[in-house]
């Protein structure tokens, strides 16, 4: 059997009385010749079910099959050409936070309440109505939603008809785009809004009643980036209106359901007042990637889940990049290495780890994929690919890719022609050896005069004799100060010659690659007065430091040699390289505490973090820059951990003072002052913090307080908190 022109028409209600809502669906589509169709469905009550083929009703038997989530419907006779599948049901409004689900809060008034909203990735359509629920069968929706007048309906494309229909109301949607059901949405609730447009398109950031006023920067920034990926994709955002959705309950962070993405309320609600930096830079970075995927994602779709990456790792990539292009102060490409790089090759060095490509056969293996090798691992190595073709060739690949495939599916090596077929390299046989294998390498570096000899391997956290080997076709990128070359590894073994036999030498300049460095002794001691005079590049000198320290852990170097390296950083003044730092000082402290020598990496810590301190302060300077604000929060913590006695006591006299007038203390300290407090508080801390979490607003507020509660000593208030969280008073994502 083969269908097309595949089109659901559905309307939707809700009920709230019972937690169910009615469902009638006619799938239209064209068919060849069969009496047989199956569908995926899971957790639908079917009352009625029939086939309309050349005007005439055809009776039909239906089977539900709850193991494996199918409907199967036998006909009477076979039907072929354009025919009309009708089917009459009822579903669960869940509380799981998946299909069609029900989401609870309280009003301003504490009123309780209940909104109707949907996440269907990967496979949670079926839950909702019973299709085909794969992402390579795309279809048409015409939805509507049959509601409560006080209820606001929304879905992927505007209202075209709202009328009464008895004691409720109607929503009719105009159809969407052909696309995939994931990314279907429906959403009833009493919600407020700001709106503003780009061009013709209404953009609007909806929340429950109370909050539209913390909705104005994710409006503003919804705006401008919006626009912005119109130029660099070289398409038109194709749809009439885009709505952006804070949920109270919400298990993802967000959802690119096409024309309306739903979020987290953490994630898109901000206050000045008291929200920090990093939530406003992480609200950005989110909204971002949300857009990001209403091209890569929605309008160009990946054939199965295998290719998850296609839309992650892009919208992981690009959400970096816009972002940046508007707050370069944030330095954001920066915090992309210590954050996407470090995560992704941490996982990635476990023998666990799994390729970027994932063989997926069942919906339940999805969810499991859904990791940092998808989003952060896949990011990186898109940044590589870009810096090999250079930007401008990776623009024009992007857009040559987007413009052949859109409303259609692609794989992988679609991309990859695509891009090759522009910059004129084949990179198809390059990406297959970091998409398609296990883990990433480490090249082993000597240096005879002007020769280098390379050899790369797989770095592992534990090497085993049956753990994957692997040939990774490298990018090399050689800085010789006044001289960059590049080079590509093909082989286990490979050598090139420095231009100049005097000069010193880095690879891997910029981090641009997904690899490791081990260089030999000479080479990292002449390294190492670069970086003390900072000479070296501030992303080089993180790179040196970073690759050194996962040599330590693995105990491929010697600890005290890498203690000793370490002092030609201790008047580091970049973020990211003074972080890195400070992080793995304190996590080596953290792992040898019980050692005879954990003193000496407890003074080494302790001396790397006050120097930060030192230069930071407690308060943030007028007109500093947006990551000492994030620097100063992780060396006051690290200190206070390490047993600061004047860090402990000024924590608690801000915690004092905040307790009578919670303005006297940043957004940005609350955390930090908040978990040393709780470091070192006793009972009657413990329900100091309780009582403020009571009283919190704002669930960002929330999450301050639960976090402190989870970073007490004493074993029974953990057990408190840990039974206070599973209780009604903690959102079950949190």
């Amino acid at each position: 059997m083969k269908m097309s022109e595949i089109n659901y028409d559905i309307q939707f209600e809700p009920l709230f009385s019972n937690f169910t809502f009615k469902g009638i669906e006619i799938l239209s589509f064209k068919t060849t010749p069969s009496n047989k169709f199956v569908l995926n469905c899971a957790e639908i009550k079917i009352n009625k079910c029939y086939i309309i083929s050349k005007s005439k009703t055809i009776e039909t038997k239906f089977k539900l099959n709850a193991k494996n989530e199918s409907l199967s419907i036998t006909a009477e006779k076979k039907v072929s050409g354009k025919i009309k599948l009708c089917i009459e049901y009822v579903g669960i409004l869940n509380d799981r936070l998946l299909g069609f689900y029900r989401s609870k809060y309280a009003d301003p008034n504490g009123k309780t309440k209940y909104l109707a909203t949907t996440q269907f990735e990967a496979a949670d359509a079926r839950r909702a109505f019973p299709c085909w629920d794969e992402p390579a069968i795309k279809a048409t929706f015409d939805v509507s939603l049959l509601v409560e007048k006080n209820y606001m309906a929304i879905s992927n494309m505007p209202v075209k008809k709202k009328q009464n229909f008895g004691s409720k109301m109607i929503y009719e949607f105009e159809r969407t785009p052909i696309m995939s059901t994931y990314l279907l949405y429906l959403g009833v609730g009493e919600f407020e809004y700001v709106e503003t447009k780009l061009r013709n398109i209404q953009i609007r950031v909806l929340t429950t009643k109370g909050n539209k006023n913390k909705a104005k920067l994710s409006l503003e920034l919804t705006k401008k980036f919006l626009g912005e990926y119109e130029k660099y994709f070289g398409i038109k955002y194709p749809l009439p209106k885009l709505d952006m959705l804070a949920i109270p309950d919400f298990a993802a962070g967000a959802m690119e359901n096409w024309g309306a993405i739903t979020f987290r309320e953490t994630i898109l609600l901000y206050d000045p007042k008291t929200s920090s930096t990093r939530t406003k830079q992480f609200i950005a970075e989110v909204i971002s990637h949300e857009l990001a995927h209403q091209w890569f994602g929605n309008l160009v779709t990946m054939k199965w889940w295998n290719d998850l990456w296609l839309n992650e790792s892009f919208a992981t990539f690009m959400a970096t990049k816009i972002v940046d292009k508007f707050y370069p102060e944030w330095d954001l490409w920066d915090q992309f290495l210590e954050d996407a790089m470090n995560t992704a090759m941490s996982l990635d060095a476990l023998k666990t780890s799994h390729p970027i490509d994932v063989k997926v056969n069942h919906p339940s293996e999805i969810r499991e994929i859904f990791d940092s090798i998808s989003y952060d691992k896949g990011g990186c190595i898109l940044r590589m690919l870009e810096h090999f073709v250079t930007d401008k060739n990776f623009q024009k690949g992007l857009q040559k890719y987007l413009k052949k495939y859109a409303y259609r599916n692609a794989e992988g090596r679609d991309l990859w022609k695509s891009i090759g077929e522009v910059a004129k390299k084949p990179i198809d046989k390059m990406m297959n050896t970091w998409i398609n294998q296990v883990g990433f390498p480490i090249l082993s570096v000597k240096r005879n005069v002007s020769k280098i000899s390379l050899k790369q391997s797989r770095y592992l956290l534990e090497e085993t004799k049956t753990s994957q080997k692997g040939i990774w076709k490298i990018p090399l990128i050689v800085d010789e100060g006044n001289i960059t070359t590049s080079h590509i590894m093909e082989k286990k073994s490979q050598s090139f010659t420095l231009k100049n036999n005097d000069r010193n030498f880095i690879i891997n300049s910029g981090r641009t690659g997904f690899y490791r460095m081990d260089y030999d002794s000479e080479t990292l001691d002449n390294l190492s007065l670069l970086i003390d005079e900072k000479i070296l590049h501030y992303v080089d000198r993180w790179s040196v430091q970073n690759d050194y320290y996962s040599q330590c852990v693995i105990g491929k170097k010697k600890l005290q040699d890498y203690l000793d390296f370490t002092n030609a950083y201790f008047d580091e003044d970049n973020y990211i390289s003074s972080l890195n730092l400070a992080q793995h000082l304190y996590s080596l402290y953290s792992l040898t505490h019980k050692e005879k020598f954990s003193d000496e990496i407890k003074q080494y810590s302790f001396n790397f973090l006050r120097t930060i301190h030192d230069r930071l302060g407690w308060d943030a300077k007028k007109n500093e820059s947006h990551t000492n604000a994030l620097l100063r929060s992780f060396a006051i913590s690290g200190l206070g951990k390490l047993g600061d006695e004047e860090i402990l006591e000024e924590s608690k006299q801000r915690f004092d003072k905040f307790l009578k007038n919670q303005n006297s203390l940043s957004a940005d300290l609350q955390e930090t002052v908040f978990v040393l407090v709780a470091w070192n508080g006793n009972e009657s801390t413990y329900k100091k913090f309780m009582l403020l979490y009571k009283k919190a607003k704002s669930q960002e507020e929330k999450l301050r307080f639960l976090g402190a509660m989870c970073n007490f000593k004493q074993k029974n208030l953990l057990l408190k908190t840990l039974e206070f969280t599973l209780g009604p008073d903690v959102r079950s994502q949190n």
